[in-house]
């Protein structure tokens, strides 16, 4: 039989003094689980967010953003928050023309800055040819819905109604493949010249004349398709118009009807070019956040809440870069719309002025950046990204704070210490006395 009392005893303590204890113990008991059982329910979600990210690329997500991103802080992902606001500091600093910056870091926002004067989270931006990465996503949806057969369908197939100039026998095979390549062979020079100069630029040109196709249509012909690269606006507005003549619609409510809803994207304008054909080489504007879904959904091999929304081989073609060279110069690859940087392990949107969707699967990112950078001014944005963005992953979470808790949390945990610390001096000094 065990002798409770001799060991009460050999602890200095009486029933007595026992009987005495047992409620202040009990009460130091409850207000420390109170305090600190919601730390460690925190660190808890924190340990299985970091576990979640690794299948964030599939079904096993717990959430999708079509409500809207859910915020997580950069540590909470393993990123240095030190590192992303001395990135913010160089852009003040520069006085960089940066309007938004947003990270999405394993399915959750980590980090959205709008440095911007007068540009805030529902501010739409003019994307420029981030529209071309657009069109090719309704290109995408067009192949997942048996709207289109395959990317080889002929693309004068698409036009019977329209009489061109310059015949051509090599005009009867350029493939929609070649217009997502921006190689049908076109006689087509929107770089050489300024945007303001209708003479000598073809893509301005195209702007200036009474039907947008018509002209695409009439050019002459100075390549075999898919014998040379060159930028083409009018590929793009192509695309756009073949979205428009297989669904019956207009391009813009496609977009919304089959893109846009179900990614819970719930305003964007599309304008119209001559010919009332939209413009989807250069007409789109988003908000950031609905950029980032855009991204997010190519980073997801097209699915979106279950769903296919894009062919996941036709995501996987569309950044594998072909093998013709480009004037950006040998670290810039192109694949069906999307620019590719090898040495930066993305691909991404690129629009005029800095606008940028950029996605990688290394590290379960998307990045958006929108800005107003002239056309001759240097573009920060590559350069912020790799010495930042990628170094604010190789550092991982800040030191001072190695699990990233939010502030409320450490504010919560110093109160229960110095609440809980004087009771256990009253504890201790109880049990001396008994």
């Amino acid at each position: 039989m065990v002798d409770t009392h001799g060991k009460l005893m050999a602890m200095g303590l009486s029933k007595k003094s026992w009987a005495q204890t047992i409620p202040s113990l009990t009460v130091f008991l409850l207000i420390t689980l109170t305090l600190f059982l919601p730390l460690v329910d925190i660190q808890r979600l924190i340990l299985e967010g970091q576990s979640a990210s690794i299948t964030s690329n599939d079904s096993t997500m717990d959430y999708w953003p079509t409500n809207g991103w859910r915020s997580r802080t950069p540590g909470e992902h393993g990123m240095s928050a030190s590192v992303l606001n001395e990135m913010m500091d160089l852009i003040e600093e520069q006085e960089y023309p940066i309007d938004s910056i947003q990270i999405i870091k394993n399915g959750y926002s980590v980090f959205e800055e709008y440095p911007g004067r007068y540009f805030f989270n529902t501010s739409l931006k003019l994307l420029h040819s981030v529209s071309k990465s657009f069109v090719s996503i309704l290109i995408g949806i067009a192949l997942q819905q048996g709207l289109l057969d395959n990317v080889s369908q002929r693309v004068l197939d698409f036009f019977p109604e329209y009489e061109f100039a310059n015949p051509d026998p090599r005009k009867d095979t350029i493939t929609i493949e070649h217009l997502l390549t921006m190689t049908p062979g076109y006689d087509w020079d929107e770089w050489s010249a300024p945007y303001d100069d209708p003479e000598n630029n073809t893509l301005v040109a195209m702007m200036y004349s009474s039907d947008a196709v018509q002209y695409v249509l009439d050019r002459p012909m100075v390549y075999e398709p898919g014998e040379h690269w060159a930028y083409n606006g009018g590929a793009s507005v192509l695309l756009g118009a073949i979205i428009q003549q297989i669904y019956g619609d207009s391009t813009r409510d496609v977009a919304e009807e089959h893109l846009f809803t179900p990614l819970g994207v719930d305003y964007f304008s599309l304008y119209i070019l001559p010919g009332l054909w939209y413009n989807t080489m250069g007409g789109l504007s988003l908000t950031t956040s609905a950029m980032t879904k855009l991204g997010f959904l190519y980073l997801n091999n097209g699915t979106w809440n279950g769903t296919q929304i894009v062919p996941a081989d036709y995501v996987v073609n569309s950044i594998v870069p072909i093998e013709h060279p480009n004037p950006l110069g040998a670290q810039f690859g192109y694949g069906w719309h999307w620019w590719l940087r090898e040495d930066l392990g993305v691909y991404f949107a690129y629009g005029r002025h800095g606008q940028k969707i950029m996605v990688s699967r290394e590290h379960d990112m998307v990045v958006a950046f929108t800005a107003s950078v002239g056309d001759y001014e240097y573009d920060p944005e590559f350069d912020l990204y790799n010495n930042y963005i990628l170094r604010s992953i190789s550092e991982g979470p800040d030191c001072d704070n190695p699990l990233q808790l939010p502030p409320e949390v450490i504010i919560g945990v110093a109160i229960g210490a110095i609440v809980t610390i004087p009771l256990l001096v009253v504890f201790a000094k109880r049990i001396r006395k008994n």
